[in-house]
């Protein structure tokens, strides 16, 4: 089917308390592996290409792969922008054809990262296309594990959060509980009381980054809270690098990128099932189409409004 916003689909989310998967792709195999897992579980899935994947490959590149498998595809995909950090990187995104953004201005002083977000929400709506900012700021664990105290400084409150959501019109809220972006291990604890406080004042879908850092019984908790899409990168990446490192281990004469990049794949594709089981999002695809004829959606073939920001 069409590629899908992510506006609609989180709506019903958050209303029947399951999340969405949202797994980034690096690559062409890892996108597969995503969508493949969707289409077995019978889930609707988020696709999402991060600044640096778009450094790495190319926005329209990437963005042409999830198309094509999307289209292919008999569940509900969306092709989501992860972390856009400047203006410029959500445009071209917009401009590729990118169903769905983020803004993620979390590193600016409050009031400019509420100028900037309003502006492109305001660029996004008029050409149809949802967006995701982010307040608080969920750090980064690149260097090494972070302390409870550490991790405390960054939280997102829940008067600053409601205070974002009214000022920007934003469709959806990413907000720092607790996790961290690039954790190898689940080690994070999130702060389950804090996410129901948000959720309480924010009536739209919250979204959880940094999942591959966070136990499978605190992300249930986080999900039965408020949390209605959950970012899963770093767990990917790893099952992918390790899945072709034992091959190629194994295979010392092996050459032929087809013989290890199929088992690499199947390797995050398992990964991605088991995420959308815990989710709760599987066998929940024919709902998510039954709610967009409901209401009247129709799928996108990418933002074909694009030219309003030229």
């Amino acid at each position: 089917m069409p590629l899908v916003d992510s506006k609609a689909m989180l709506i019903y989310a958050m209303e029947h308390e399951f999340a969405v998967g949202a797994f980034n792709a690096n690559n062409m195999e890892i996108a597969q592996a995503i969508v493949e897992a969707a289409e077995e579980e019978k889930a609707p899935v988020i696709v999402q290409i991060s600044q640096g994947a778009i450094e790495y490959a190319g926005e329209n590149c990437l963005f042409a792969i999830v198309k094509v498998l999307a289209d292919k595809a008999k569940v509900p995909v969306v092709c989501h922008l992860d972390h856009g950090v400047d203006f410029h990187t959500v445009i071209r995104a917009l401009r590729a054809g990118f169903t769905s953004l983020m803004f993620d201005g979390s590193s600016l002083p409050f009031e400019e990262n509420v100028k900037i977000t309003k502006n492109l929400v305001e660029i996004a709506h008029a050409a149809g296309v949802p967006l995701e900012a982010e307040i608080g700021k969920v750090p980064d664990a690149a260097k090494g594990p972070l302390s409870p105290e550490e991790i405390k400084k960054y939280l997102t409150t829940p008067e600053e959060a409601l205070e974002f959501f009214e000022r920007t019109g934003v469709d959806s809220l990413a907000v720092s509980v607790g996790s961290a972006h690039r954790m190898k291990v689940q080690s994070a604890e999130l702060d389950i009381e804090r996410i129901a406080q948000i959720r309480e004042k924010v009536k739209a879908p919250l979204v959880l980054h940094g999942a591959s850092g966070v136990k499978d019984d605190s992300v249930v908790k986080a999900i039965r809270a408020g949390i209605a899409k959950i970012n899963f990168a770093t767990e990917l990446n790893k099952a992918f690098t390790l899945a072709l490192r034992q091959k190629l281990s194994s295979e010392l004469e092996l050459v032929d990128v087809r013989k290890y990049g199929n088992v690499a794949r199947e390797n995050v594709k398992n990964i991605v099932r088991k995420k959308i089981q815990l989710l709760g999002s599987s066998k929940k695809a024919q709902d998510i189409i039954n709610y967009f004829s409901a209401n009247n959606y129709v799928g996108k073939e990418g933002s074909d409004k694009a030219q309003i920001i030229e």
